[in-house]
């Protein structure tokens, strides 16, 4: 054997004998432990180990017992909170539940089966109050201002408009053939038979009169607060819009009751207007549309202007001097869009009540002269007082002019019955 092997075996003979007296102390030590435990705390450790057992097996029924009461049901509650439910921790339980549904040709659990019916575990928490949890609920705003649409169609849109011009708010003056009284159609022209050599009697020239057109100025305002301009976003595209329909309406108004007084003239009271005897006191019959109709110029673009609250229930049960409806042939067309004899209706909220003057009315606005002016500028006002109230005045300023040109009815050749593109029921 060698030097070196020798050396080798030596060494793990020590190892050997160390770890073989390590060993032997520690079963001397376990053997005496049991002994020296008895002898320091004077009981056996298996009484102990009894004794702690029974401390922990009480203080878990404790336990037990405090979750149970805070778990119960106040009186008169009809079911507790976890009744159904998975507990406050069992998001992932349900989740797992569905996924083995899934997995089993979709047969849900009975807690699933539940859910699904709408048989939810009530929970005190809800959305009822702020304090029981609707807090976290927060409101939402939609960005959509609900307002009653204003009507599309105006009568400024019947009436014939002339150019703004240059300068745009001068006055216009427009010549006009004087058909007024026993002028007639021809304006005083007369047409005779003349003997050969006789003289011919001058009894009548024809004149011209003048239609002259100012544009007036009118205003549009509103106030709103700095705050509400820079905080809603919807106001800044609702200005446009509320201030043009209050301008047409405002237009549309003058231009059947303007005085002519700084503002539009309107063809209401007219000279040229007709007024029709009503046969009925506060009722329209068939009889009044014949007689309004027989009152028109021949030729032109008519419409029938009422409010319609009133007047509809009038009109579609109106009957002819047979008893038969009216309204049978044109009913096909609908309410929103209707015609009366033929000829179409046009609602507003401007005409009078029904039995007044003016309820019913048979115009055409062809011979309602219109002149524009300046066209409409839209300014913000903050001057001293609006600046200490932290308010903002929208202004619209526009300029314009209305008028009948016609001044009178049409005399007809009989020299006695009169017609005029503005027809009206009287009282």
């Amino acid at each position: 054997m060698t030097d070196e092997k020798a050396t080798a075996v030596s060494t793990e003979q020590r190892a050997l004998e160390k770890l073989e007296v390590t060993l032997k102390g520690m079963a001397d030590n376990i053997e005496g432990m049991e002994e020296r435990l008895k002898a320091e705390y004077g009981k056996d450790l298996t009484a102990i180990q009894e004794e702690q057992d029974e401390k922990r097996t009480k203080l878990e029924e404790r336990l037990a017992e405090a979750i149970e009461k805070l778990e119960a049901p106040a009186v008169g509650d009809p079911e507790p909170d976890h009744f159904y439910g998975y507990g406050e921790d069992g998001l992932g339980d349900c989740i797992n539940e569905i996924v083995a549904a899934g997995r089993q040709n979709g047969q849900p659990t009975e807690r699933l089966r539940k859910m699904q019916a709408g048989e939810l575990e009530k929970r005190q928490l809800n959305t009822l109050s702020g304090a029981d949890g609707g807090w976290f609920m927060p409101e939402t705003w939609s960005n959509e201002l609900l307002r009653i649409p204003d009507d599309s169609q105006y009568l400024r849109s019947l009436c014939r408009t002339l150019p703004a011009g240059t300068p745009p708010n001068a006055e216009i003056k427009i010549r006009a053939l004087d058909q007024t009284g026993s002028k007639g159609m021809y304006g005083g022209v007369n047409v005779y038979s003349a003997v050969e050599a006789s003289n011919v009697t001058v009894t009548n020239t024809p004149k011209l009169k003048i239609v002259s057109l100012k544009p007036e100025k009118v205003g549009a305002y509103y106030q709103l607060t700095e705050e509400l301009r820079a905080n809603a976003a919807t106001m800044a595209g609702l200005v446009g819009p509320l201030l043009q329909g209050a301008i047409s309406a405002y237009i549309d108004d003058k231009i059947q009751t303007g005085t002519g007084a700084g503002e539009y003239l309107g063809f209401a009271d007219n000279d040229a207007e007709i007024d029709v005897d009503r046969s009925v006191a506060s009722e329209v019959n068939y009889i009044d549309l014949v007689n309004m109709l027989a009152r028109i110029l021949t030729r032109g673009k008519y419409v029938w202007l009422c409010q319609r609250v009133d007047m509809l229930p009038q009109l579609m049960t109106m009957t002819d001097g047979a008893g038969q409806l009216i309204w049978a042939d044109s009913a096909r067309s609908g309410a929103p869009a209707p015609t009366l004899l033929g000829i179409p209706i046009f609602y507003n909220e401007i005409s009078p009540a029904l039995g007044d003057a003016g309820d019913l009315r048979l115009v055409d606005l062809s011979y309602y002269l219109i002149k524009p002016g300046m066209g409409i500028s839209i300014e913000s006002d903050k001057t001293y007082g609006n600046f200490l109230a932290g308010l903002e005045t929208i202004r619209a300023n526009f300029y314009s002019d209305g008028k009948p040109w016609l001044t009178d009815a049409l005399t007809l050749r009989d020299g006695t019955n009169t017609v005029s593109p503005f027809v009206s029921l009287s009282a």
